[in-house]
């Protein structure tokens, strides 16, 4: 048990030293193209292979904010990218047989969406591990949030939460509701 204890000690700080953090993926900053009526308000159409629209942390109400995290990642700002716990939570109920189950924080998301693919692989789920580890050095909680919730996938074709809010509500994040920010989170 020591042996392999060592072993796969040595082998994840080979893994971290050699794994470095990739370029986005093509889709991960593509946004939508809007084009208005001459008023400069109204939406005349939207010209993308991806139906996004970023938008700062800042224009996120905090309520929204937090549904987002109280849905997806509680311990958001006191985890290091990673989720120990979720992760053999979710190994030892897929070797039982039982459903499976996401053991991913929305670091490893936010990886997964903006460097890696979907791909359901070993290899994939080492490496978001690995770089979720190092973006959680790199970047503020703040900037990883505000990223993940402009690449995140939310249904009905719209990638980010600008984009989603318009989608399900027709109007700008800045204006959710707690209850309109709760069912947003709920979706994803």
């Amino acid at each position: 048990a020591l042996a392999a204890g060592l072993l796969g000690a040595i082998v994840f700080f080979v893994a971290y030293a050699t794994t470095d953090i990739p370029q986005p993926n093509d889709l991960a900053d593509a946004q939508a193209s809007i084009i208005y009526y001459a008023d400069g308000k109204t939406e005349m159409d939207r010209i993308s292979e991806v139906n996004r629209e970023s938008v700062p942390l800042s224009k996120v109400p905090k309520a929204v904010q937090q549904a987002h995290l109280a849905a997806e990642d509680r311990n958001f700002y006191d985890n290091s990218g990673i989720s120990p716990s979720g992760i053999a939570r979710a190994v030892w109920v897929g070797l039982r047989g039982g459903q499976t189950q996401g053991g991913s924080t929305i670091t490893q998301q936010y990886v997964k969406n903006y460097f890696l693919t979907q791909d359901q692989t070993l290899t994939r789920k080492g490496k978001e591990l690995i770089i979720s580890l190092k973006i959680d050095q790199q970047k503020s909680k703040s900037e990883i949030l505000a990223d993940y919730l402009n690449t995140i996938y939310f249904g009905r074709g719209a990638y980010g939460i600008q984009t989603a809010s318009k989608a399900y509500f027709d109007k700008d994040v800045s204006q959710l509701t707690v209850s309109e920010g709760a069912l947003l989170a709920s979706v994803i």
